[in-house]
């Protein structure tokens, strides 16, 4: 197969003790690639991801890959575990980590082990046909610069959503660093009240247009996102379906809309196309189970364009 879009960064496996659903604690696939992966997969399935993982990956949730067809060409064992995130489900959302399994957080990021690197995604990018990154990354300049190199080399599009911690006011000439490389940026409601130091939605959008970035994606939790570009905000509220686990919505969301832009689709479908992955993703814990459901999603996308179209004189 021709692959066409790359999802790169992080991996996770969430460890959930459901107290509400009175099933104990299980652990699901996580992290922000492997979300923003389902986000594009929903689409097409020319898409990959590019992950250093631990040998504890693939046996935990072979089924769900050997189900969904998953190519593993870009995953790297580079240590004994994944990264291992513990949630605590009560009645009001999740909270803090029970004491009970706070001795077993681990470091392994920190050491680096699992950080990925360009020339992780460049070995790729390099043989040619890849339309879209994803990258799930830091502000660090020697990392963006490398990135932009590959980048330019290679001729992808890249989308770049930031990881929290750097999203302060103090990072802001940082951040504009990074987003420079980028086409396409993803921040959510509380990172942009941080980084500029606002509160309302019209000032934090304020903010992110001047950002050296053609579009934003602007996403306000549960009251869906915003579509931002130099001339205009485009707010859309979530799509339609039900609500179980809001854990990688964000990263989701950000997938479905690198695969929009990349489709050359304007940028109330770029929302539109953002948001039902969000709504795939939120309807059970974990990932989205079954990932061959383009047709139903492109009919979704179709109707919603429709309905909301002359709102915004698309």
């Amino acid at each position: 197969m021709n692959y066409e879009y790359i999802c790169a960064g992080n991996v996770m496996l969430d460890a959930k003790h459901m107290a509400v659903a009175e099933v104990g604690t299980q652990e699901f696939i996580g992290g922000p690639a492997t979300f923003a992966y389902t986000g594009v997969r929903i689409w097409t399935d020319k898409v990959f991801q590019v992950s250093r993982v631990g040998k504890d990956y693939e046996p935990a949730f072979q089924e769900w890959m050997e189900k969904n067809h998953i190519e593993k060409k870009g995953f790297k064992v580079v240590c004994e575990r994944s990264n291992h995130a513990y949630r605590f489900a009560h009645a009001y959302g999740w909270g803090k980590v029970p004491e009970w399994n706070r001795d077993t957080l681990d470091g392994w990021q920190d050491f680096g082990y699992m950080k990925t690197d360009p020339d992780d995604i460049g070995r790729f990018t390099q043989e040619g046909g890849i339309k879209g990154v994803y990258i799930a990354q830091n502000v660090d300049s020697v990392f963006w610069e490398r990135m932009g190199k590959i980048k330019d080399r290679d001729g992808f599009k890249l989308m770049f959503e930031i990881e929290g911690v750097w999203c302060e006011a103090q990072y802001l000439d940082m951040v504009q660093n990074a987003v420079k490389y980028c086409d396409i940026f993803s921040i959510n409601v509380q990172e942009t009240r941080n980084l500029f130091g606002c509160e309302s939605d019209e000032d934090c959008i304020a903010g992110l247009r001047t950002l050296p970035v053609d579009i934003t994606l602007f996403r306000v939790g549960e009251r869906g996102l915003y579509v931002v570009t130099k001339d205009e905000a485009i707010y859309l509220p979530p799509a339609p379906g039900p609500v179980v686990d809001t854990v990688g919505c964000g990263n989701t969301s950000t997938g479905g809309a690198l695969y929009a832009f990349c489709e050359g689709k304007d940028p109330l479908m770029i929302g539109i196309m953002a948001n039902i992955a969000s709504a795939k993703n939120i309807a059970q814990f974990g990932t989205i189970p079954d990932l061959n459901i383009s047709e139903e999603c492109f009919r979704m996308a179709d109707e919603l364009y429709e309905q909301d179209r002359g709102q915004y004189g698309y």
